[in-house]
């Protein structure tokens, strides 16, 4: 516990660093006055039998006063811009596969923030027409990430060519309409109710502990004693050991990192975003005076959000 005259100390030290950021504080000071919505809003992209939609139902069930889908990542965003929906619920990461580079771009061009994960365990399936079987299967449709995921199986069914579709979602409803018994979908086994297709295989992923991690985004930061993990984003100048200068104030203020990512920065040739995760609330006064000097040191800064990390067993 930090005696009085550390704590002053302490404080005005943050005070100086934050001199002529009033923007940046009154954004934080937003989300410690913000709490969940009740009876919210919520979107998700895709079809019903997603694994999108799943996660939506698994954070907000029946809490929820409506939950829309939306067929690109960028119309659920729009939607919360437009305060069409109070929340937005979209894949971030796989722990196969990765990134969904999709995502990690287009939040960083728009004003919201990440209130919340959830993670779900993902089980791929190969779905096709009632009456076929994996012989037949020449073609094979699903979301990017899914067909990376299941490389091996296709690897060893020389036979199947992927084709990458909008959504695993889709890609059943889309193999259903066709009623081909040359095609298939990698969905899920809610999409091969939904769509009336058969199960040719289950759980063909590669890795039997495959994770798919969702952010919920908002309008507004929601930051609770129970937030113990902060998302941001930044870019640094091209001088030498300029990351390296960046990512050293964390270690400084014992703060432990969880993520690092770098992306190319949208239409600025061989610059690139780092996207990163660190443990802390931002009420922490090692916190603050960290991402002050992170600010201060960037070329580019945005703060994602401060939310509790989803429990894993």
């Amino acid at each position: 516990m930090t005696t009085p005259r550390i704590e002053k100390v302490l404080h005005a030290s943050i005070d100086n660093l934050y001199a002529g950021s009033e923007d940046f504080l009154r954004e934080i000071e937003t989300g410690l006055n913000s709490t969940r919505i009740s009876s919210p809003r919520v979107g998700y992209q895709g079809v019903a039998g997603s694994f999108g939609e799943q996660a939506t139902l698994e954070c907000f069930g029946s809490s929820a006063d409506t939950i829309r889908n939306y067929n690109e990542f960028d119309d659920v965003l729009a939607a919360l811009e437009a305060e069409e929906i109070d929340y937005g619920v979209l894949p971030i990461e796989n722990s196969t596969a990765g990134d969904v580079l999709e995502v990690a771009d287009i939040i960083t061009t728009h004003n919201l923030y990440i209130v919340g994960e959830h993670i779900i365990r993902v089980r791929h399936n190969l779905l096709g027409v009632p009456g076929s079987s994996v012989e037949n299967i020449q073609e094979v449709y699903s979301h990017t990430q899914a067909i990376s995921q299941c490389r091996e199986f296709l690897r060893t069914h020389s036979g199947m060519t992927a084709y990458p579709y909008a959504n695993t979602a889709f890609a059943a409803k889309h193999v259903a309409e066709t009623n081909d018994p040359t095609k298939a979908s990698i969905s899920s086994l809610r999409a091969a109710e939904l769509y009336g297709l058969a199960v040719l295989e289950k759980n063909i992923q590669t890795a039997k502990n495959n994770y798919t991690r969702f952010v919920i985004l908002s309008r507004h930061m929601e930051i609770s004693e129970k937030c113990d993990k902060i998302s941001l984003a930044f870019s640094t100048t091209h001088t030498s050991g300029a990351l390296y200068g960046v990512l050293s104030h964390f270690a400084y203020n014992g703060l432990n990192l969880l993520k690092i990512q770098s992306r190319p920065k949208p239409m600025t040739p061989w610059e690139y975003v780092f996207f990163l995760d660190l443990a802390g609330n931002l009420e922490q006064a090692n916190v603050l005076i960290a991402l002050g000097k992170v600010r201060e040191q960037s070329s580019w800064f945005k703060l994602l959000g401060n939310y509790p990390q989803f429990p894993m067993e």
